[in-house]
This record gives C-alpha cells, structure tokens and sequence, in this order.
C-alpha cells in the first residue's frame, strides 16, 4: 500500500519552475535596458534652451546659452545638436569655451568658410546640409575631444558634433 502511494503521486520539479520564472524575468530586464538604450540614444529629444536640457553637465555645457531650439540627439561617446544662435553669440561662447587658460580667442577670425565643392553635401547622422553661407568653427577641448559647430551665418541655424574622448 504504501508503495502504491508514492508511485500515485505526482512528480514535482520546483527546478523547472524556478528556471523558468528566471528566465521571464531576465527576458524582461533585456527588455527594458533595449528600450532604455533606443530612448537615450535612438531617438532626438527637442528643447527650448539649454535650461531644459536633463544631460550631464558635460554634454550640457557644450551648447551655448543663448541657443534656442535645440534638437539634440546622443551617440555613446558624441552628441549632435542643432541650434538657432546669433553669430556674435556664438563666438563670445567659443571665445570663452575654449580659449586656452591665460589667452584670448578670437574665433570670428578663425572661422572657414564652406568650400564650393561642399556646398549641399549633408553631415551626418542627423543630415544637415551644407549651405554656402555655413561656416566651420572646429576646437579641440583639453579631455581631447573634438567639437564643430557649422554655422549658417544668414539663418543663425548651426549644427555641432561634438565627440568626447
């Protein structure tokens, strides 16, 4: 009797159980750090000014004051931007932002302008393109990394790419 009992009852796998509920949940985390992933760096993130902006300070302080309009998107070591700003303050940020300590900058004379043969081409990845009124103002910062800002000098539209080393 009592051997009939234990072939009656049903097997148990708490393992099987155990493994699979772990699995979900793991599946499930993937899940959310691929979203969290795509949201940070798949997607463009629009702002009024600089305020606005919830990046670091690192990122955050590339961008000028006065630039309004700000469509950023975030690469893992770069960030693009676009921005509408006035040329004058434009090189009064780039005069302080990167002026090595003790010297001045003068940015305004600096600046190169869009060879003919570029003009149209588009930058990428956000695709600006090129006009024949954009100018280039290209700096290295003391981490080394490298940050251009194009400039449309008749629209004030400007686009950074900034790379962080």
């Amino acid at each position: 009797m009592l051997q009939e009992n234990l072939h009656s009852q049903p097997r148990e796998t708490p393992r099987r159980g155990q493994v699979g509920r772990v699995g979900v949940v793991f599946l499930f985390l993937m899940m959310m750090f691929g979203l969290a992933l795509f949201w940070i760096y798949g997607t463009d993130t629009h702002h009024a000014s600089r305020n606005s902006i919830w990046w670091t300070e690192r990122g955050r302080n590339l961008i000028p004051p006065e630039a309004t309009d700000i469509t950023l998107r975030q690469d893992l070591l770069d960030h693009y931007a676009t921005y509408t700003i006035s040329e004058s303050d434009l090189n009064k940020f780039l005069n302080q932002k990167f002026a090595d300590e003790g010297e001045t900058l003068d940015s305004f004379s600096e600046r190169s302008p869009t060879a003919p043969s570029d003009v149209g081409k588009k930058i990428e990845p956000v695709g600006w393109v090129l006009t024949k009124d954009t100018v280039s103002y290209c700096y290295t910062a003391s981490n080394g990394g490298t940050h251009c800002y194009y400039h449309d000098t008749n629209t004030g539209l400007t686009h950074q790419t900034s790379a962080y080393w």
